[in-house]
């Protein structure tokens, strides 16, 4: 085994850890009333879109073959994911400042679980 081909397992493997900790997130939290946490999906979907492009550029680096339209639209999967997650955390920590309810950011959490699990289709979906 080469040294890019275990940079690229490597990088998968990173890649999967990243929208497991987007879709475990979604899957703990989608019953839940309020008191949402985004932070596992920023994490994770800044693992995900960073591990991506990287994983992109091994493939290129080492002569594998590369569908680049499916790589778009993956990446304005994962750009979507990223940011419903950056904008239910700050909305998340704003209505705690205010001590108000946030109820209203369930739709964010949903959005951004099933595009995480829509992102993952595509990739084995594709071919």
């Amino acid at each position: 085994m080469t040294t890019a081909e275990v940079i690229r397992l490597v990088l998968l493997f990173a890649h999967l850890i990243g929208h497991a900790a987007i879709i475990g997130s979604y899957i703990l939290q989608m019953h839940w009333k309020r008191g949402f946490d985004f932070r596992p999906l920023v994490v994770g979907s800044v693992v995900a879109v960073l591990t991506g492009c990287a994983l992109i550029a091994v493939r290129e680096m080492t002569g594998l073959e590369v569908d680049r339209l499916k790589m778009v639209v993956k990446l304005g999967v994962a750009t979507a994911v990223f940011a419903l997650s950056v904008v239910g955390l700050v909305r998340s920590r704003r209505l705690a400042r205010e001590q108000a309810d946030d109820a209203g950011l369930k739709p964010l959490l949903l959005a951004a679980g099933l595009l995480a699990m829509a992102d993952i289709a595509v990739a084995l979906g594709w071919q």
